[in-house]
């Protein structure tokens, strides 16, 4: 019991401490921690150099990170890192002195809402900056150690976050299964009465259309984040109605931590530069212009057990160039679109995104919900959850308005359904495709 005792305490200790530095580095401009971010660079490289698969890129060219490390543009010279490649080979992606070793490691897996769940690993010292980086955003965005978070969580994580502190009345959070039914997720919220709530876009939505139905809204939140699916203007607006606060956007991973939030006040999503360094590069592999679709492709600065660089993180979005609050230009993520394979690609190449679908059914106040799936290249099944009634009064002008959104004759078939159940990773993506390329 006292070792027990003894190492809460130690990780309590480390724990601040990161949270104590990433807080000072907040307040840091981009130029004053230009130095910092290189260092950084640095020691990931020379971490890299013992991975199997970054030392064999790294010989491939003759670079050597003892004698030859220049810089941040150094990343550049390892190839983009894919979900594919890790899945079929994890141990290449690990420190060689650690791969028979990972007992005493932190071990995360990912949904696996694209069907390629992996399994990632952390050190003690890097799972704990991981959370100090979700601390800090939460600090930032107006929470107290004192308040009271409800989470939407997987079942194979509510255990997680009990601690001495907890006990004390600190960093009180209440993780519910957001696997449950909306009526059962709805009644725990109304029950913990919290001042923070998070989760995902569907688990959020699910529970303010079962306030809705009630004639309800939820008590005194003052914070709701959410992350993980695309935060659309009609979520916004749902939400506002239910929760009675705006959300706060955040984009993050499970391989990643958190990358980049919604600070009030301020233009898109500002990227955590400090902590993941950020490429949008275009279909060819080109940075890609801002306004212009672009890959998400992500180095963490404090990961070196499983090193992701130059990571594709299977997103896409738009950027753009800023001024932040100290009049230095920086980028921001605009707009995220969705997933890369949550692309319509037509008979003649071009593409269909979420939105293109969004923007024809956020006409419509009676549909609930909506999920496309697309079946052949000109062919697609649309999903809705509304009354028959009204889609019967609407349905000619919906199928008139979806055949406009290609010059090509596309069918759409419409299937009607009391309420569309999110995926087994509790989202719920709204643009599938359900064919082979």
């Amino acid at each position: 019991m006292r070792d027990a005792r003894k190492h809460h305490a130690l990780s309590l200790i480390t724990l601040t401490t990161s949270l104590l530095g990433l807080l000072a580095d907040s307040g840091r401009s981009s130029s004053d921690l230009a130095g910092t971010v290189q260092n950084r660079v640095r020691k990931l490289m020379m971490a890299a150099a013992t991975v199997p698969r970054h030392r064999e890129a790294m010989q491939h060219t003759g670079y050597d990170p003892q004698h030859d490390f220049s810089g941040i543009a150094d990343l550049s010279r390892l190839p983009v890192m894919t979900k594919e490649e890790l899945k079929a080979a994890p141990e290449n992606f690990l420190q060689e002195d650690y791969a028979h070793r990972l007992a005493g490691c932190f071990s995360d897996r990912t949904s696996g809402s694209t069907g390629m769940p992996l399994t990632v690993y952390r050190s003690k010292r890097e799972r704990e900056i991981q959370v100090a980086k979700w601390m800090r955003l939460l600090l930032l965005s107006g929470y107290c150690p004192t308040d009271k978070v409800f989470s939407f969580t997987s079942p194979g994580r509510l255990d997680e976050g009990r601690s001495m502190l907890q006990q004390l009345g600190l960093l009180r959070r209440h993780a519910v299964d957001y696997t449950l039914p909306p009526e059962v997720l709805t009644d725990e919220l109304l029950r913990c009465r919290p001042a923070v709530v998070y989760g995902v876009r569907t688990s959020l939505l699910m529970v303010a259309d079962e306030l809705a139905r009630r004639g309800r809204q939820t008590p005194a939140v003052k914070l709701l984040l959410a992350g993980g699916e695309v935060i659309d203007a009609s979520t916004r607006r749902r939400c506002r109605e239910a929760f009675g606060v705006e959300i706060t956007e955040t984009y993050g991973t499970v391989e990643m931590g958190v990358m980049a939030w919604q600070q009030k006040g301020r233009e898109g999503l500002s990227l955590i530069s400090d902590c993941t360094l950020f490429e949008f590069l275009d279909r060819k592999g080109d940075p890609a212009a801002p306004g212009q679709w672009a890959r998400i492709i992500v180095t963490d600065l404090h990961g070196w057990l499983m090193p992701f660089i130059r990571y594709d993180q299977g997103d896409l979005a738009t950027y753009k160039i800023v001024e932040d609050e100290r009049g230095e230009s920086v980028q921001v993520i605009d707009r995220i679109i969705g997933r890369q394979d949550d692309i319509a690609t037509l008979p003649d190449g071009r593409s269909l995104t979420y939105l293109d679908f969004y923007e024809t059914m956020d006409n419509y106040a009676g549909i609930r919900q909506f999920r496309i799936r697309q079946q052949a290249p000109d062919r697609f099944l649309v999903e809705l959850a509304a009354e028959a009634a009204y889609y019967r009064a609407i349905e000619n002008e919906l199928l008139n308005k979806l055949a406009r959104l290609s010059h090509l004759p596309l069918a759409f078939e419409i299937r009607l359904a009391e309420r569309i159940p999110p995926d087994s990773s509790g989202k719920m993506r709204m643009l599938v495709q359900d064919f082979k390329t």
